[in-house]
């Protein structure tokens, strides 16, 4: 039976209940063809491992709803937030500790994409006029400095590992009692830094911090998104480069926007995001956790 069902132009989630009382995840890819990937799937009781039939995959999950829809819009929110987000953590750790070989897995898609559009822009009417913003707005010379950071994070360089390639609070499908989580896994596995990974969330939830603390004035909006950075970080791990797990935050950052340009549409406050991302590569990404920081 569907229970749920949203999307946007390019991506379609659909999510069914099953007989054991599980539920299935169908994301249909609207605007490519997905492929079954050659690269390994880490067995790991924190993932839900993709399968593949045409531009639709399918994850078997303990819950209809992920991680983002319970937390945002920011409100006050009573579900355990610890438990999926230390998940989330051991996941990245499993993933990232993958012992077979690399040789099939690619950069992440979202770097790739993004390098693209750093370079080139796009045809995509809001993506090109995204395109066009930043490049008055932050300047040529930022915008290179942006793809020379992802050409930095692609494969090949030492200390490379098994990505999950876009982790985030939309993969994330806690339990309904909140006791568990999985990371849907398997779309964008990828070769490449761990900083990836875990800058990746990390950016996901300094965005969602900082956005909660200037809509609705309070440090208790932004809180909940500190409560889970910190949970993330305690069971990711510390051995991480603090400078490009900051790099790889901002990235993210300017891939969201990038996503929304193309997929969601246009609002007054692109035009901010822009000037947020100029400051933020200035700084070579130093503040862009700031949000997550505990209160003095």
């Amino acid at each position: 039976m569907l229970v749920d069902e949203y999307g946007t132009r390019h991506l379609r989630t659909r999510i069914f209940t099953t007989e054991d009382g599980r539920f299935l995840w169908h994301r249909t890819h609207l605007s490519a063809e997905t492929t079954a990937t050659t690269t390994p799937i880490v067995s790991s009781k924190n993932t839900a491992a993709a399968t593949f039939a045409g531009n639709t995959v399918t994850y078997t999950a303990p819950g209809a709803k992920s991680l983002a829809r319970i937390v945002w819009p920011p409100a006050l929110v009573t579900f355990p937030l610890v438990p999926a987000m230390h998940a989330i953590g051991h996941a990245l750790r499993d993933i990232n500790g993958h012992t077979g070989p690399l040789d099939a897995a690619g950069p992440p898609p979202a770097l790739a994409r993004l390098t693209r559009w750093l370079r080139a822009g796009s045809e995509d009417e809001g993506a090109a006029r995204l395109h066009r913003l930043c490049t008055d707005r932050m300047g040529p010379t930022r915008l290179n400095t942006l793809a020379e950071w992802c050409h930095a994070a692609a494969p090949g360089a030492t200390g490379d590992v098994l990505l999950h390639g876009e982790p985030s609070l939309g993969l994330t499908v806690p339990t309904r009692d909140g006791g568990h989580a999985v990371l849907l896994t398997g779309e964008s596995l990828s070769r490449g830094r761990p900083e990836h990974d875990a800058g990746w969330l990390l950016g996901e939830l300094a965005e969602m911090a900082d956005v909660a603390g200037r809509n609705l004035p309070g440090d208790s909006t932004a809180s909940p998104f500190k409560i889970m950075a910190a949970a993330f970080r305690t069971a990711r791990g510390p051995s991480l480069d603090d400078a490009l797990l900051r790099r790889s935050a901002t990235l993210r950052r300017m891939a969201h926007l990038l996503d929304f340009a193309g997929n969601v549409g246009w609002s007054e406050g692109v035009t901010h995001y822009a000037d947020t991302l100029a400051a933020l590569t200035d700084a070579d990404g130093r503040t862009v956790l700031s949000p997550l920081e505990p209160t003095a």
